[in-house]
């Protein structure tokens, strides 16, 4: 049953796009931080909102929870979540649940899998739980390398964590890449369905070795176009070809 502090937000949070009257229009995406400079958010936003730039994708950087509120969820289409957080209130996961599950996208990357370990539909929710890591340089394998999320995108090598996970979710989830070390092929980059919405997640992001390689950027934006609802795709996609007529030809 919903909680009553949803409802005079049911229908922007269903669909965000009845605010703007089907009008073309940029993707937006709350991206999660935190301002510790372990995982620097702060550092590696940046490099990600550069390789978006000009693809009308906008975000929002914030670096509380408290900014997952149905009030303030109701502004985006998808939420991006890179940092260590340990807690988030019940009303919070609530928020953030129900944004999911009404069709918008999640996107957890590396840390975001050790957050909120004492919610555990979160750690449903992201599909794994952060356990233990060591440090190396590998390149993932890539399982579904025609995924639209792959598309574009290279197996990288790069220097990061070699994270394992446990609690894993295999409900609704699809496996794109394994880490592969010895006989342990270690579930690396998958995405998940929850109700109508879609969970994308990576292992992959410790730091600026990893956060500066194209082709992770790469799939990252690949991600959240995938994640989101498919009218707001269409939406976007009609802005950007929008924008593209109304540039001067040479």
């Amino acid at each position: 049953m919903l909680r009553t502090f949803f409802l005079p937000l049911l229908a922007l949070v269903v669909n965000p796009a009845l605010a703007f009257a089907g009008t073309p229009r940029p993707v937006r995406v709350l991206f999660l931080g935190h301002a510790s400079t372990h995982h620097n958010s702060t550092q590696y936003f940046p490099l990600l909102a550069e390789r978006v730039k000009g693809e009308a994708i906008e975000f929002d950087y914030q670096t509380k929870p408290d900014c997952l509120s149905a009030e303030n969820l109701a502004k985006f289409d998808a939420v991006m979540l890179y940092a260590n957080h340990g807690r988030i209130t019940s009303e919070q996961f609530d928020a953030l649940l129900f944004f999911v599950e009404s069709g918008h996208g999640f996107l957890p990357i590396h840390s975001a899998s050790a957050c909120f370990g004492h919610e555990p539909r979160f750690i449903d929710l992201v599909g794994g739980r952060f356990k233990s890591h060591k440090t190396g340089v590998f390149q993932a394998a890539f399982l579904a390398p025609d995924h639209p999320i792959l598309q574009g995108v290279k197996p990288y090598e790069t220097w990061d964590e070699t994270y394992v996970h446990d609690r894993l979710n295999a409900e609704g989830r699809t496996l794109l890449a394994e880490r592969v070390e010895n006989d342990t092929r270690e579930p690396w980059t998958w995405i998940r369905a929850q109700g109508k919405g879609r969970v994308f997640y990576t292992a992959s992001g410790h730091d600026e070795r990893t956060w500066s390689n194209p082709d992770f950027l790469q799939m990252l934006r690949n991600a959240i176009v995938w994640s989101v609802a498919d009218d707001v795709r269409a939406d976007w996609e009609r802005f950007r070809s929008s924008q593209k007529a109304s540039q001067p030809h040479p």
